[in-house]
């Protein structure tokens, strides 16, 4: 008989070391995931920064990655801000393309005055070190012809506690989002939330994803009313909540996203 306990413990594991090769680097310095954040962070600095674009299912993302650990590598970069960019997410696409990159691995140096350099292929840390002591300003000039995304991701959360935190820290609105892994409309509602579409509307939010079978998340939505699956909660830094039950429509979830909406 199959373990329904340990199905879902496996489903979980995977899809956190799926996640953490998405947005993790090593165990050096950190790594951004949003690049509107590390750029914001450039110009604070007025530093570069440095994009390395890989497929987490690639061999030749991982021998780029192997070499980005190599002591003398992170030596070079610990200077500037570091981000990490993925091929299935289309605003970072779109992003790398102005820099000439269209697939990964790559390697891209975007220097303070915004021109850049750029290293491709599967390569080995001489050949990174080589690159980056070349890669001075100026640089190329970026194909600003290329539409780049400028709005910030959404901030995902799993626990609750931290989602409220961050929320409260930061003024933003709360929007929990129930659901069972196992559950079709839970999957659709994810999807359908995750779009370009829909997302918009929700990066001045704080987003948390409470799974019902981890028992203390039905207390927490039980707060507003709810009890079964899926569902969304928008909860305004004021305590002003709305309750959307079932699979909302795309449409419902926009004008969620739009009520009450900081300005």
């Amino acid at each position: 008989m199959i373990d329904l306990e340990q199905m879902r413990a496996a489903g979980r594991c995977a899809l956190a070391m799926v996640m953490l090769s998405m947005v993790c680097v090593g165990c050096g310095p950190k790594w951004e995931s949003d690049i509107n954040v590390a750029l914001r962070q450039a110009r604070r600095r007025q530093s570069g920064v440095v994009v390395f674009y890989k497929d987490p299912l690639d061999a030749q993302s991982a021998l780029m990655h192997e070499s980005l650990e190599e002591p003398e590598v992170r030596k070079l970069i610990q200077e500037r801000v570091r981000c990490v960019m993925v091929p299935f997410y289309p605003p970072d696409q779109r992003f790398v393309a102005r820099y000439g990159v269209t697939q990964p691995p790559a390697l891209i140096v975007i220097h303070p005055d915004e021109t850049y350099h750029a290293l491709t292929g599967a390569v080995d840390a001489r050949s990174v070190v080589s690159f980056l002591n070349r890669a001075k300003p100026p640089g190329a000039q970026p194909n600003r012809n290329v539409e780049v995304a400028t709005t910030e991701r959404v901030q995902f959360y799993n626990v609750y506690d931290r989602a409220k935190d961050a929320a409260e820290r930061q003024n933003r609105r709360l929007v929990l989002v129930y659901k069972w892994w196992l559950d079709g409309d839970s999957s659709e509602l994810i999807r359908r939330l995750t779009t370009s579409t829909v997302s918009t509307y929700y990066t001045d939010s704080i987003v948390c994803i409470l799974d019902w079978d981890y028992v203390p998340n039905r207390a927490v939505v039980a707060e507003y009313g709810v009890t079964d699956f899926p569902a969304v909660v928008a909860v305004d830094p004021d305590g002003a909540y709305r309750v959307l039950r079932g699979l909302p429509s795309v449409e419902q979830l926009i004008r969620l996203g739009v009520w009450r909406r900081p300005r």
